[in-house]
């Protein structure tokens, strides 16, 4: 019943729904709660508080539609009371570490978000719950997700919500200067990054230089960098030459192609380009569609679409579901994830109540569980997309690293760099020397092969 709401939500019902939600994955789209403490909303009728067990979760949202969805898993669970402590993500190793360090208590669930996600899965502190006598069946959660979850030393973390991404277009530009704006026949004429420089260089004549394929070089690399799954750091030794080289390479060959314009990936300046004639693609993932692409074209109805990129998906952003070892209550900490994670209950919850995805892997065979036509992407139905086109399509992902905050820091001086150069004329070698200096200043354990 709740699919068939679902695909029948009116337009601007399913946009509110949608952007409650689609960024859970990126704490920086979602505004931390500034108040500790328990739910009220989380507490269900029935018994009292002296019977209930606290299921404590560390997190940065608790928006009214958590809140919903929280309700709905203690009228199901009432021997259980949901309390939320509000920690924003970049602060939460921190938090985890001064709590280890006092004897403080552990939250029962603690929320890794992608950026800081290597360094707190470096931490000897999570409970594996895919043993038992937690046994959470790792089969069912989608295959690519399984590493991205697990520590170096094969502790299975916890789930997350999936967050993965292809490419939004401007209908009328991929009209203009590729003759079509159907998605699939894009998909045909782009058929990996060689071919869109070419055809990048044709905009660029055509339109006489006033035409770009996107609007930084920022943008280029989220592509390039999530296509990739060679690692930057085995160990604590860097591998930029292997896993960076090849990214450099290409962004320093769409430099000096001109199809790049010059502008700081997510600036202001950058977003106002959604809402110009100038731009053609950008990357997308499933949050970008409310929370970047909408808010910045806002009267764009109609004008976009998504496809499969050159390259093929990636995943970009979400949310592992921790249960530290020294927790209180791990056993309902457990019973909370499978539920909203590995159930198809939960996995509708999180669907309608949030905008989210699941990583429960059966869901993926009913055609119509994700499916809502777009008026904003020209009638396109772009979570069937998503969900159909976009997930099976994921083969390989790069490993979290401990390093991952500060090799993103050089990465975006490397790119500040080659942005910053008249015609490209830098050299990845150069780069690389000048990444490997700054990131072994930082970390003196690391170290070059």
């Amino acid at each position: 019943m709740k699919k068939m709401l679902f695909k029948r939500l009116p337009a601007i019902l399913l946009t509110a729904l949608l952007s409650s939600g689609l960024a859970a994955c990126s704490s920086d789209n979602q505004p931390a709660a500034k108040t500790e403490g328990g739910s009220q909303a989380a507490t269900a009728q029935g018994g009292t508080a002296a019977k209930k067990k606290d299921i404590n979760i560390w997190m940065w949202d608790k928006s009214e539609s958590r809140m919903k969805m929280i309700e709905e898993f203690t009228k199901l669970h009432p021997e259980y009371n949901v309390v939320l402590t509000a920690v924003e993500s970049k602060d939460m190793t921190q938090k985890l570490q001064t709590a280890l360090a006092s004897g403080a208590d552990l939250p029962d669930i603690a929320w890794l978000e992608q950026t800081y996600r290597g360094k707190l899965l470096s931490l000897d502190i999570w409970e594996d719950i895919s043993k038992a006598p937690y046994s959470l069946d790792k089969s069912q959660v989608l295959d690519y997700l399984i590493p991205l979850e697990t520590t170096e030393s094969g502790v299975y973390v916890g789930p997350e919500a999936p967050s993965v991404a292809g490419m939004a277009y401007k209908r009328p530009l991929t009209k203009q200067y590729f003759g079509t704006d159907d998605p699939q026949e894009l998909q045909k004429i782009f058929t990996d990054w060689d071919t869109f420089i070419k055809k990048g260089i044709e905009v660029k004549q055509k339109s006489n230089g006033s035409v770009y394929m996107f609007p930084s070089l920022g943008d280029a690399f989220q592509f390039l960098k999530g296509q990739s799954s060679t690692p930057f750091v085995q160990g604590n030794t860097l591998n930029l030459k292997q896993g960076m080289g090849p990214i450099l390479e290409k962004l320093l060959e769409m430099k000096k192609a001109g199809i790049i314009d010059v502008l700081d990936y997510n600036s202001p300046a950058a977003n106002a380009t959604f809402a110009d004639n100038t731009h053609i693609f950008y990357p997308c993932a499933n949050w970008s569609v409310e929370f970047t692409v909408k808010p910045n074209d806002k009267n764009g109805s109609g004008r976009w679409g998504f496809m499969v990129p050159p390259g093929g998906p990636f995943p970009w952003g979400g949310t592992v579901q921790g249960v530290p070892k020294k927790a209180k209550n791990k056993e309902g900490a457990v019973e909370f994830i499978k539920f909203f994670f590995l159930t198809e209950r939960g996995s509708e919850l999180a669907r309608d109540v949030k905008g989210n995805f699941s990583p429960f892997k059966p869901i993926y065979n009913k055609s119509d569980f994700y499916s809502a036509k777009d008026a904003f992407f020209g009638g396109q139905d772009v979570l069937k997309a998503i969900a159909q086109d976009i997930f099976p399509k994921i083969k390989s992902v790069r490993l979290p690293s401990k390093y991952d905050q500060d090799i993103d820091d050089t990465i975006n001086i490397a790119i500040k760099t080659i942005n910053g150069s008249s015609d490209g004329n830098v050299s990845v070698d150069q780069l690389i020397k000048k990444m490997e200096d700054d990131l072994k200043n930082k970390q003196p354990d690391l170290k070059t092969s």
